[in-house]
């Protein structure tokens, strides 16, 4: 596992995100450790590959990562999206701010933008929409990474 998060600090970290109503079992936590190093979004798939990969004893159905993820959204643990570049959901932890990214359209990475954009108009739309009540958006920005250009033979 390609973790940012030092090993240390990964139960603090899984209990601060743990939810009260799902029962604690090696496999849960091991998903919310791959969530909690993940530096973009995840499919289901790439989780499980992930957790293939990290422990050979331990065994992991696609079903079991797909069921706990539901649960875990369910919880308002882990955010959903699906993103119209990608064939399946992706999966994140839900943060204290949210996150919009810049897509790749060559290799898919998923690039976070800094700042959400959406919130400087929020006076507009309210301005021309005032009986509509938001309660959440989704901004995707598609393009080519700087990698993906250079192999296309582009500099800018």
């Amino acid at each position: 596992m390609n973790s940012k998060i030092h090993a240390s600090s990964f139960d603090e970290v899984i209990d601060k995100f743990f939810p009260e109503s799902i029962k604690k079992t090696r496999q849960r936590v091991d998903i919310l450790k791959v969530l909690c190093s993940a530096s973009q979004p995840l499919s289901a798939a790439e989780i499980f590959d992930i957790l293939g990969k990290s422990d050979e004893k331990e065994k992991y159905a696609f079903s079991t990562v797909y069921r706990n993820l539901l649960a875990f959204e369910k919880a308002g643990v882990v955010i959903k999206t699906v993103l119209s570049t990608e064939d399946n959901a992706v999966y994140e932890l839900k943060r204290e701010t949210h996150k919009h990214y810049a897509v790749c359209l060559n290799c898919h990475t998923k690039i976070p933008i800094k700042a959400c954009p959406l919130h400087d108009i929020a006076g507009d739309i309210k301005e021309s929409i005032p009986d509509f009540q938001v309660t959440g958006h989704q901004l995707e920005i598609y393009g080519y990474c700087t990698k993906c250009r250079q192999l296309m033979g582009q500099n800018s």
